[in-house]
């Protein structure tokens, strides 16, 4: 048995160390179809290079989401209606399609002017505080005021969408006492949702609960599963990637500040920075498959009803794919990055993220203010979500 077969990816010290890169490039190397032991689950399979990740990704015939996404055998909407995170083509492509016109591109384009407006209220807010979380106070902040507008939640509302979010995405101590936290998080959000869809229902307004509650599935109203399904996927994917991705991004720069002069001289290149954030931070690590029949991949066989782990955080690093692959290249062309996922099931909220993280760094850019780390990030206990806990930052005018 080589020493890659003995990695276990169930041992969180890594991830909150960020030290799993190490233990991923190893496994690219050696040992390409990994087994991985589990302390309360039959065991998966990982793939961790780049070319095994995009075809696992697209192939939902031979890989299947209907069991689960996450490692655990678990779905977070409960036994209920499966969410759109849970369905194979074609019913997964139906239920995309009720919201897809809502968040295509120039839709969200027509959101650029909000998204300027809450990151300045959001700089001003760390600017006049000194010192702040940078977590707390902007990268948590931004994408919560944007899916609550999507969604249609009151301003008032959000914190308890963050809490909520926080308590569904991670088994964290500093978030979690266990997985009742997250069924009870679950619960709240099922009830908070009903009774914003009685208001929509009674004064219908441009929001997604509006849509949702007058959409059809096969010509019949969407369910009372698959409503509370939707509502439960939109919040917590909307709210994770924005976050991670702003937080690993400021942190990264932290230990590349070049790239902030690259950006200053040519704001052009902020788009390109944004694309190589992505890649490097990877805010979802993975996601799950089942495979349907047995398969042979690198010389070994998954056997149908085997779960089958897609590490997009490695397939990222992948020096097959990627040229200097461990070194952040903020102008990297081309960028093929699975940041977003691959296939079917590739992040339905991309566009709304990119944008998301293309306007804060450019109205900081603009702004003429520069954001100085005061110490390392606390990074989240998880093998799902790159996620930071706390980054100490002062947001000040550059000097």
């Amino acid at each position: 048995m080589s020493t890659a077969e003995t990695i276990d990816l169930m041992d969180l010290e890594p991830f909150t160390a960020g030290t799993d890169h190490a233990l991923f490039a190893r496994l690219r190397d050696e040992d390409p179809l990994h087994w991985n032991a589990e302390p309360d689950g039959p065991g998966f399979w990982s793939v961790t290079r780049y070319e095994d990740v995009k075809a696992v990704a697209a192939n939902h015939e031979d890989f299947t989401v209907t069991e689960g996404t996450q490692i655990a055998s678990r779905r977070a909407e409960g036994e209920a209606a499966r969410s759109i995170h849970h369905v194979d083509p074609p019913e997964h492509s139906k239920l995309r399609g009720i919201v897809t016109p809502h968040i295509r591109p120039t839709k969200i384009k027509g959101l650029e002017a909000d998204i300027i407006r809450v990151v300045d209220e959001l700089l001003d807010t760390a600017i006049a505080a000194g010192e702040v979380d940078f977590v707390a106070t902007v990268a948590a902040q931004l994408p919560l005021v944007m899916i609550g507008r999507l969604l249609g939640a009151p301003l008032a509302d959000c914190p308890n969408l963050l809490r909520w979010t926080n308590q569904m995405a991670s088994e964290d101590p500093d978030y979690s006492e266990g997985p009742e936290t997250a069924v009870r998080a679950r619960d709240e959000v099922f009830d908070y949702f009903r009774q914003l869809e009685k208001l929509r229902q009674q004064c219908p307004a441009d929001d997604l609960v509006s849509v949702l509650v007058v959409a059809e599935l096969d010509g019949a109203p969407l369910s009372r599963g698959y409503l509370d399904a939707y509502y439960l996927i939109m919040m917590v994917a909307g709210n994770e990637t924005t976050r991670n991705l702003l937080s690993g991004g400021v942190a990264v720069l932290a230990e590349q500040p070049r790239w902030w002069e690259v950006m200053r001289e040519d704001p052009a290149t902020i788009r390109l920075v944004v694309e190589e954030m992505l890649r490097w931070v990877t805010p979802v690590l993975c996601m799950r498959r089942t495979a349907t029949r047995d398969i042979e991949m690198h010389g070994k066989t998954i056997k149908a009803g085997d779960k089958v782990v897609m590490w997009f955080s490695s397939a990222n690093r992948d020096d097959r794919k990627f040229d200097d692959a461990d070194v952040f290249i903020g102008d990297r062309r081309p960028n093929e990055h699975l940041g977003f996922g691959w296939g079917a099931h590739a992040c339905l909220g991309a566009q709304l993220a990119r944008m998301e993280a293309r306007v804060f760094f450019t109205r900081v850019i603009e702004r003429g203010l520069e954001i100085n780390v005061m110490d390392p990030p606390r990074r989240l206990q998880s093998n799902f979500f790159r996620g930071i806990k706390t980054l100490p930052v002062t947001i000040r005018e550059s000097k």
